[in-house]
């Protein structure tokens, strides 16, 4: 049975904590306690669900880690099975599958990717490498759906004390045990040993490092919307109003007299006041209000360790500002997310493929997985680079002409060198026959103290 909570606190003058008055709908009150780790997920899923940049922080890296695909190479060279291998992983819907997988990872610090393999076993039995047919599907669970169940007790096995069998709840509700050499396992960003414990094996929530910044940018927006609705103040200055107030229906009053005077504000209307009555309107100042909530961004930025260039959609700011460094370091931490945690699962997926009977794949017994590029360049960035190795290969055609002036290289070695590929590969251990040809003095003259020809 779950304990219901009623903790907080209101004001009722200013109308915190009232729903009907509080311009922030209510105010929260923090208990002190540790929640569980059911609440933070619910939380979390509540913020994912319903607030748009909740829902960026976890999805951009997560697209951006999949979105430019990967290549298997031996060495400098495609695999002649690339092709395949990108064919079978695009009807098991690849892209997506691991895309989402990243999310709830993400999000709520694991979960899993049960691949549906056919192998004649049940879901519940290790699985047979040796008669695996093929993957009909691949299915992504969250952690709140997955459990695990048994470990491994035999301490000689490589995979001691880690889970052997998952319950896993399905979508209409029903639970089932699987297998974990049948799942792809992922398991959250770093934390302790004792904090995973607690979390049944399960990792680190990006939430968990951004949802103070979180609400505090979610409520400095609220902040600015309140201060624009009342950039304008009506000040009343009623003659004895205190005498009035002091009645029994002074209250009542005052209430009607405010209520009217309020319908009749406004260009096209007149206000009637007492000539001992006075009525101002005063203009609250908004300077500085911009500034903070631009702070607040700009830590929710940092905590989500995501530029506010991707994660608001906004230009770079300042004079010469272009953000390529920011978006430099974006793609460092997606790169990380590719090669930590995507090549392991990828790596351990293509194992099994090439082991099915029924899928025509055979893989090399050593090859290398390179993820695309993440930054396309612009034409600008492009001409740039083709300027630059122009600008290089004039450089080295002039020190060919030199090898070839001074003897050290002839017209044929140069020609041979041009058909080979090789020409901006020339040994650069001729330069020092470069130097000694122009240091040495011409038969008739030498050098004098100051390093200038003199004649003989």
């Amino acid at each position: 049975m779950t304990d219901i909570r009623s903790d907080g606190f209101f004001n009722a003058f200013l109308g915190y904590g009232t729903r009907r008055r509080d311009p922030f709908t209510h105010t929260h009150f923090h208990s002190g306690q540790v929640e569980s780790i059911a609440a933070r997920w619910h939380e979390y899923e509540e913020l994912f669900t319903y607030n748009g940049i909740a829902q960026k922080i976890i999805k951009i890296p997560a697209n951006d880690a999949v979105r430019a695909g990967f290549t298997l190479n031996d060495g400098d060279s495609e695999l002649e099975q690339n092709k395949a291998v990108q064919s079978i992983l695009e009807d098991l819907n690849f892209q997506s599958v691991f895309s989402k997988a990243l999310c709830w990872d993400r999000l709520y610090g694991g979960g899993v990717v049960l691949m549906l393999i056919d192998d004649s076993g049940e879901l519940q039995d290790p699985l047979n490498e040796s008669a695996i047919k093929g993957i009909r599907k691949l299915v992504v669970y969250d952690a709140q759906d997955v459990t695990p169940e048994y470990d491994y007790q035999d301490p000689s096995h490589p995979l001691y004390g880690k889970p052997e069998t998952y319950t896993i709840v399905g979508y209409n509700g029903g639970a089932f045990s699987v297998h974990e050499s049948r799942l792809l396992i992922f398991d959250g960003s770093l934390i302790s040993n004792r904090e995973r414990r607690q979390r049944n094996g399960w990792g680190g929530s990006i939430m968990e490092q951004v949802r103070d910044n979180l609400i505090r940018f979610v409520s400095s927006q609220e902040f600015s919307l309140m201060a624009m609705e009342r950039m304008s103040q009506s000040v009343l200055k009623l003659s004895g109003m205190g005498n009035v107030l002091s009645t029994d229906e002074g209250e009542k009053i005052i209430q009607k007299r405010l209520q009217l005077i309020d319908m009749a504000r406004g260009m096209m209307n007149t206000i009637a006041l007492d000539t001992e009555d006075e009525y101002n309107i005063e203009t609250i100042t908004m300077s500085g209000l911009c500034d903070m909530v631009d702070k607040f961004e700009t830590a929710l930025s940092a905590a989500a360790d995501i530029p506010i260039t991707v994660l608001m959609g906004q230009s770079p700011g300042g004079l010469d500002a272009t953000g390529d460094s920011d978006l430099e370091n974006y793609y460092n931490m997606v790169d990380r997310i590719r090669q930590r945690t995507l090549k392991p699962k990828i790596n351990r997926l293509l194992h099994l493929l090439a082991l099915a009977h029924d899928v025509p794949l055979a893989l090399p017994d050593e090859y290398t997985i390179e993820f695309g590029k993440l930054w396309s360049p612009s034409a600008k960035e492009e001409a740039d680079t083709k300027m630059a190795e122009a600008e290089a290969r004039a450089r080295d055609a002039a020190t060919a002409a030199q090898y070839v002036s001074i003897g050290a290289l002839d017209t044929q070695e140069v020609r041979d060198k041009l058909d080979e590929g090789d020409f901006y590969k020339l040994d650069r251990s001729l330069d020092k026959v470069i130097e000694e040809a122009h240091s040495t003095p011409p038969k008739g003259e030498s050098m004098n103290d100051k390093g200038n020809r003199s004649e003989a």
